[in-house]
């Protein structure tokens, strides 16, 4: 059966599916799997210790707290890398640093997004916008959130910000479910029922975010800031953050 997409078309097409495959891949190294997000402190007061709790609390943490922040943020930033503004995606990532109250979140998200920009150097390192970006943060004007170097590194790799968006959301959904599965434990099975059970929520969080102004980032529920600080102080813990 024959495409009615021309040929170059189609091969662009399926090279920006591959590239967004390769952006969100679990394995990628930059250290995602060693961070809860204050995850861990809600197993140990065990107010997540079972598979409903596990659904609830991803649920809550998807529309409440990760649509207002790191899902608009990447929105945001693809959004300004089309415009060529990186001005906007500098205070994009200080307007995201000062609206991670806790210090785990913030150095969380910044090791992540210093640690994808050394992986995307081979790939973007000459383009001019990244570039650009790569000396305002040389030069000390900001930090390299993860959410917002994935947003600019989907447009440059031609990623539909629809398409970066559902994958983004995705990751963090997954990563939380294996996460759950190393605390509870949580059995893989539950995990991905888990997975499939919240489509509807991710397909919310993505239409929600879209419709979102700059200036709602950074809009959260506190006690997810709350259990992340207190993250900090936990007598014994598996995870960074």
């Amino acid at each position: 059966m024959k495409s009615h997409i021309p040929a170059d078309k189609a091969s662009a097409n399926l090279r920006s599916r591959l590239q967004l495959l390769h952006l969100s891949d679990p394995l990628l190294p930059i250290g995602g799997f060693t961070h809860s997000y204050g995850l861990e402190t809600y197993v140990q007061k065990e107010l997540v210790n079972s598979s409903p709790q596990v659904k609830k609390y991803l649920v809550a943490y998807l529309k409440h707290n990760y649509m207002y922040n790191d899902l608009l943020a990447m929105r945001l930033s693809w959004e300004y890398s089309r415009e060529k503004n990186v001005p906007g995606i500098v205070e994009l990532n200080n307007v995201l640093c000062a609206s991670k109250a806790p210090r785990e979140l913030r150095n969380a998200s910044t090791k992540l997004g210093l640690r994808l920009v050394k992986i995307l150097e081979s790939q973007l390192g000459r383009e001019p916008l990244f570039m650009e970006y790569l000396k305002a943060v040389g030069e000390g004007k900001c930090e390299s959130n993860y959410s917002v170097v994935y947003g600019l590194a989907a447009f440059l790799l031609d990623i539909d910000k629809e398409d970066a968006m559902c994958a983004i959301a995705y990751a963090a959904a997954s990563a939380t479910v294996n996460n759950c599965a190393k605390l509870i434990p949580l059995s893989q099975m539950d995990g991905q029922k888990i997975l499939f059970e919240v489509q509807d929520t991710l397909e919310e969080i993505v239409h929600g975010a879209k419709e979102l102004k700059p200036e709602e980032l950074g809009l959260c529920s506190i006690g997810f800031d709350i259990r992340s600080m207190q993250h900090e102080r936990l007598y014994t813990r598996i995870y960074i953050s």
